[in-house]
């Protein structure tokens, strides 16, 4: 069976630019040193709040899950659960929370165009994504926040959404024998540098490198039996 190359994509923040040319650039370099090969993207989610077009990296990404298929995929963030939870569970300490973490930029977003916030498509997508995906053949896990070293893969979606564990981040401590051979890549921690974490061996790989903080929206191409590739935008 014909190995997949992914491309996996940082948290976003409503930096729709940024993640056009990153885009852009990934195409570029698929036709020079790749041959024209499908790539498969993978945004690990945080798609939202915070930067200036939250609602444009929405309607981007449903039309190019749309155009792609299965070659685009799509996580949840914890940022896309408190807009969830804030709008729909209808909660004022959810609200305030939210809109604190960046929502106030996110719902200025859509004002912009007119409408008084997400509209409930827009939510319904959001809510429909998953929050990991595993490539067991490849040995490759994409997720937002990270997984139990202990529990995988039975971690539940808030330890995917939302997870620091420090355990988690010294692929050393990891003790589920599933976690064996594979390679953990996810972003929610803004690397302290602004860029990309390659750690213990490629075991782990963090591509959130800040886009909002100063930093840069990172793309990590992982094609087998190779060191990851990474474009920057």
């Amino acid at each position: 069976m014909t190995q997949r190359i992914y491309c996996a994509i940082g948290d976003i923040h409503g930096e729709l630019d940024r993640l056009k040319d990153l885009h852009a650039q990934l195409a570029f370099h698929v036709r020079q040193h790749l041959r024209n090969a499908d790539v498969t993207l993978v945004h690990l989610g945080d798609l939202i709040d915070r930067g200036q077009d939250s609602c444009g990296v929405v309607d981007y990404l449903i039309d190019l899950e749309a155009r792609m298929g299965p070659r685009a995929l799509t996580l949840r963030g914890n940022h896309e659960q408190m807009m969830i939870e804030a709008l729909r569970e209808q909660s004022a300490e959810s609200r305030s929370h939210w809109l604190e973490w960046g929502g106030e930029e996110t719902m200025d977003s859509y004002r912009r165009r007119g409408l008084d916030g997400p509209p409930d498509h827009h939510l319904d997508w959001l809510q429909s994504l998953p929050t990991l995906h595993h490539d067991t053949e490849q040995g490759l896990v994409f997720v937002h926040a990270g997984v139990d070293p202990d529990k995988f893969p039975d971690c539940g979606e808030r330890v995917q959404m939302w997870t620091r564990r420090k355990d988690f981040f010294d692929a050393r401590c990891w003790t589920s024998p599933d976690l064996v051979g594979q390679t953990v890549v996810h972003g929610h921690s803004p690397t302290e540098d602004n860029a990309p974490d390659v750690a213990h061996g490629g075991r782990r790989i963090n591509v959130d490198t800040g886009a909002v903080y100063g930093g840069q929206l990172t793309a990590a191409i992982l094609v087998p039996g190779q060191a990851p590739t990474f474009l920057h935008s």
